[in-house]
């Protein structure tokens, strides 16, 4: 008779982490999502296999119902120290005593804080007008498109802090 063992392609004294890795490749090679045409029971017998074998009780009690010593098994890593606790605070947490009590308000926006989106607008249309200007060879077209770059540079820096006054004058 086959063991779990056996079936997952381990020695009785793999860790946990071979027991896994030999898992993860049989469920690639049977799993009925991945082999449409692989047989359901040997899937199902992976999973049963691999749930005894990843819980260390249950896999304590196969072994003890096998007969096999539990002391070939390595051994599992030293707790920490007595003194150890864990971290009492953490600066992630929100406190609710500092959450304000009225509700969202939306601020209203003007359309003239859609300026922030000129200077993308320039730049695009700069690009566009390239391209346009190569495919027609017309070199004025060409000039206007260069000349709109620089500008378009001027604008990702002066847009945004034209909004962020404009906001603080509310």
């Amino acid at each position: 008779m086959a063991t779990y063992y056996d079936l997952l392609g381990v020695e009785p004294t793999a860790s946990l982490d071979e027991i896994q890795r030999a898992y993860r490749l049989l469920a690639l090679r049977h799993h009925p999502d991945v082999a449409p045409d692989a047989d359901q029971s040997t899937m199902a017998a992976i999973n049963g296999a691999w749930s005894v074998l990843s819980d260390p009780g249950r896999r304590r009690s196969y072994d003890e119902a096998l007969g096999r010593p539990e002391a070939a098994r390595p051994t599992p890593p030293p707790r920490p120290e007595s003194g150890w606790q864990p971290l009492e605070y953490d600066d992630d947490d929100v406190d609710p005593e500092d959450l304000s009590d009225d509700p969202y308000t939306v601020v209203e926006r003007r359309p003239s804080d859609m300026l922030v989106m000129t200077p993308v607008l320039l730049a695009v249309g700069a690009v566009a007008l390239f391209f346009l200007s190569i495919m027609a060879g017309s070199n004025g077209l060409r000039t206007f498109s260069m000349l709109l770059i620089p500008l378009a540079g001027v604008g990702f820096v002066l847009a945004p802090l034209i909004v962020m006054l404009r906001s603080r004058s509310r």
